[in-house]
């Protein structure tokens, strides 16, 4: 739970990142899930398989899956490809960081940006009923508030996400059906067992605040 906290500037990949430090080599959690979102999450039992877990993290050997709802229409599935950094103006944000074309208009003496991290997510819209879509999220990168920030990025912001989103809506949301988080959660994780390097495959199904709003847009005959 790492959505409103202050973050180090070296924290470019917060949400691959393991909660007890690596060095300490403590059991404990192996990785984080954003403020709000449910669903999935790694726990080491031992020093042992938190190393092993933390690497295997660290080295993107993990797939994660994630369904959310958004806001308007996500289109056609796609790739989203833009690099995310820190907000240089609201430090507990996140944002796609613009391209950092060379311009005329740049003195010798200005001090140069700060380059965003690579970040990637493939987005799957599985329905859209004409003001809210159902997509499914799979991401290649672990950048602090990534989904957020693509789906922003798109113009498709997570419904009830109130640093991301659209403020009239996320009201909406909570008078209707006293909602207060970003519906989003982490649907499934494939990852190698620590130990014998067995692949390894968990899923859960959305809460059901979420499961309402989502069997609120699909039809009736593929409600959840």
């Amino acid at each position: 739970d790492h959505y409103g906290e202050e973050m180090n500037d070296d924290d470019d990949n917060m949400d691959d990142s393991v909660t007890n430090s690596i060095s300490m080599l403590r059991p404990g959690i192996v990785h984080r899930l954003d403020k709000g979102t449910t669903g999935v999450l790694v726990v080491a039992k031992t020093r042992t398989a938190l190393a092993k877990l933390s690497e295997s993290f660290a080295n993107r050997r993990v797939k994660k899956q994630y369904l959310a709802v958004a806001i308007g229409h996500t289109g056609e599935d796609k790739w989203i490809d833009k690099p995310i950094g820190r907000h240089p103006l609201h430090r507990q944000r996140m944002r796609v960081v613009p391209d950092a074309s060379p311009s005329k208009q740049i003195r010798l003496t200005a001090t140069p940006k700060k380059q965003g991290r690579p970040a990637q997510s493939y987005v799957q819209t599985l329905h859209y009923d004409g003001k809210l879509s159902i997509v499914q999220v799979q991401i290649a990168t672990g950048r602090t508030h990534q989904i957020h920030v693509h789906l922003q990025h798109n113009g498709t912001p997570i419904y009830g996400d109130d640093v991301y989103g659209f403020s009239d809506w996320n009201k909406a949301l909570s008078s209707r059906r006293g909602i207060t988080r970003p519906l989003l959660h982490a649907k499934r994780l494939e990852i190698e067992h620590p130990i014998t390097g067995e692949l390894m495959v968990f899923e859960a199904e959305p809460a059901s605040d979420m499961k309402g709003v989502m069997n609120a847009i699909l039809p009736a005959s593929e409600v959840v």
